[in-house]
C-alpha cells in the first residue's frame, strides 16, 4: 500500500511540475533567434521580452523581413499557453509600435493594419515551430508599392483583391515548409483583369550541410489554380485556363545540381468578345529539366542576374552581360556533361496535336566551348505535329504563318507526312546537323544563328 501511495505522490509531483518543465522547453525554443534565408528573401525572428508563469507566458518579438536591400521590422506580441507536449502560441501585430517601426514604409504599415493578420503556432518539446496565419480579405491599390512601382511604366491604379487567405509555415533545423490557400484573387488594371480561383501553393525547403538555404536551396513544391482567367479591357476577349498547375523540384548531389519544372493545364478556352473562338479540351503538358550542372556556377549566374547593378544596365548591355554569364556557367559545368531536357504536348486529337521532345548535352573543354560552341553541343529532338494544329491557336495567334512554316518544312523534307501527322527528327553531333537522317548543317546553322541573335 505504501508503494502505491509513493507512486501516486510521485505522479502528482510530476504532474504539478510538468507545466514548468514544458514552459522551460518552449521558452528555449521561442527565445532562440529563428533565421531563414531562401533565395533573396530573409526572414528572421528576434525575441524580446519573455515573461513566463505557471501555465502561460507573454512574449514580444520582431520579425525582420529582408528582400534584397530593403529590410522591414514588424513588431509582434505572443500569448503562450503550455500544454502536455508543447505549447500553443497566439501571435498578433503590436499595433501600438507598428507605425513607428515602419515609419519609412507607411504604405506597408497601413496594409498590415488593414489585413489584421492572426497567427496560431504550435511548438513541441523537441523544438521546431508550426504556424497557421490567417489574413482578412481586402482590396488594395498596390501601384504605389515601391517593389511594384519600379517595374511599371504606367501610373494607373493596380487593384489587388482577395478573399480571406490562409498560410501555414513549419520550421525546424531539418526543413522549412510553407503553404498558402486563397479562394479567390483578382488583379485589376487598365490593360485587363486577372482572376484566380482556388489558388494553392506549397513549398518545402531543405538546408545545406551548414544549415543554410542559400541562393538556390534544394526544394520541392508547386502552385495550382482551379481557374485562371485573363479578361481584356471592356470584355474584348478572354483566356481561361482550367486546372493549371506547376510542380518543380531542385536537388543537390555533392557539387552537382539537378532541377525540373512541369506545367500542366487540363483545358484552355479563348473567347473574342461574346463569341467563343476556340476550346482546347485536351491537356497541355510542358516540362523543362536541368541535369548535372555545377552548383557553384549556377549560383554565380543567379547572383549576377539578381544583382541590382545588373538590372540597371541598358537593355543591350544587360543582354550581352547575361549571355557572358550564361557562357561562364556552361563552361564551368562542362566536365559533368550538363544537359537541358524539354518536353511539350498539346491537345489530345492526333490531327491537332503538337509533341516535342529534346535533349541538349554540353561537353568538351571550356576553351573549346568558347571558341567553337556548336561543336560542344549534342542535340537530339523529335517532333510530331498534326496538320490542324495551327487552327487550334486561333484567338491566341494567327495560324497562317504556322501553316506556311509547316508547308515549307514538309516541302523541304524537314518534316515527313504520315496521314494527318507531320513528324521529324533532328540530331547534332560534332557540329554536323542531321534532319531525318539527312545532313542539313548549312541551312540549320543559318536558322540557329538567326535565332540566337548574336549570342555566339
Amino acid at each position: 500500500m505504501r508503494k502505491w501511495i509513493i507512486l501516486v505522490l510521485v505522479l502528482l509531483a510530476v504532474a504539478a511540475l510538468w507545466p514548468w518543465y514544458v514552459g522551460g522547453q518552449v521558452e528555449d525554443t521561442l527565445s532562440a533567434e529563428m533565421d531563414l534565408r531562401a533565395g533573396g528573401l530573409e526572414l528572421r525572428h528576434e525575441p524580446g521580452i519573455y515573461e513566463r508563469s505557471y501555465r502561460e507566458a507573454r512574449s514580444e518579438g520582431t520579425l525582420h523581413v529582408r528582400d534584397g536591400t530593403t529590410t522591414y521590422e514588424i513588431p509582434l506580441r505572443h500569448e503562450v499557453r503550455h500544454g502536455v507536449l508543447g505549447a500553443r502560441v497566439e501571435t498578433r501585430l503590436d499595433h501600438a509600435a507598428l507605425d513607428d517601426a515602419l515609419a519609412d514604409h507607411a504604405a506597408l504599415a497601413a496594409v498590415l493594419q488593414r489585413l489584421e493578420p492572426e497567427a496560431e503556432s504550435r511548438s513541441g518539446l523537441g523544438g521546431g515551430v508550426t504556424t497557421r496565419v490567417q489574413v482578412q480579405g481586402t482590396r488594395l491599390d498596390i501601384a504605389q508599392w515601391s517593389a511594384v512601382a519600379e517595374d511599371r511604366e504606367s501610373e494607373s491604379p493596380l487593384w489587388l483583391e482577395f478573399e480571406e487567405a490562409l498560410g501555414q509555415f513549419a520550421w525546424s533545423e531539418e526543413q522549412a515548409m510553407a503553404s498558402l490557400s486563397i479562394p479567390r484573387l483578382r488583379l485589376d488594371h487598365a490593360d485587363g483583369t486577372l482572376v484566380f480561383e482556388g489558388l494553392r501553393q506549397v513549398l518545402a525547403l531543405e538546408p545545406d550541410a551548414d544549415g543554410a538555404y542559400g541562393v538556390l536551396p534544394d526544394y520541392e513544391g508547386g502552385v495550382a489554380a482551379d481557374r485562371m482567367e485573363w479578361m481584356g479591357p471592356g470584355c474584348e476577349g478572354s483566356l481561361l485556363l482550367e486546372r493549371a498547375r506547376i510542380n518543380a523540384f531542385q536537388s543537390t548531389h555533392g557539387d552537382r545540381l539537378d532541377s525540373r519544372a512541369r506545367l500542366e493545364i487540363d483545358r484552355m478556352t479563348v473567347t473574342r468578345g461574346t463569341q467563343r473562338v476556340v476550346r482546347h479540351s485536351g491537356p497541355m503538358d510542358l516540362q523543362l529539366g536541368l541535369e548535372r550542372w555545377d552548383r557553384a556556377a549556377v549560383e554565380q549566374l543567379a547572383g549576377t542576374l539578381r544583382d541590382p547593378a545588373h538590372r540597371r544596365q541598358e537593355a543591350e548591355q544587360r543582354r550581352d552581360l547575361t549571355h557572358a554569364a550564361m557562357i561562364d556557367a556552361v563552361s564551368q559545368s562542362l566536365e559533368r556533361s550538363p544537359a537541358v531536357t524539354l518536353g511539350a504536348i498539346m491537345n489530345d486529337e492526333p490531327e491537332r496535336r503538337l509533341e516535342l521532345e529534346g535533349n541538349l548535352v554540353f561537353s568538351g573543354t571550356p576553351d573549346g566551348f568558347r571558341m567553337r560552341p556548336v561543336e560542344a553541343i549534342a542535340l537530339d529532338m523529335q517532333a510530331a505535329v498534326g496538320l490542324q494544329w495551327p487552327e487550334s491557336l486561333v484567338g491566341l495567334a494567327d495560324p497562317q504563318p504556322f501553316n506556311r512554316v509547316l508547308a515549307a518544312a514538309e516541302a523541304d523534307a524537314w518534316l515527313e507526312r504520315d496521314g494527318e501527322i507531320l513528324s521529324g527528327t533532328l540530331a547534332m553531333r560534332d557540329g554536323r546537323i542531321h534532319v531525318n537522317d539527312r545532313d542539313r548543317t548549312a541551312s540549320a546553322l543559318g536558322l540557329l544563328f538567326a535565332a540566337a541573335g548574336g549570342m555566339f
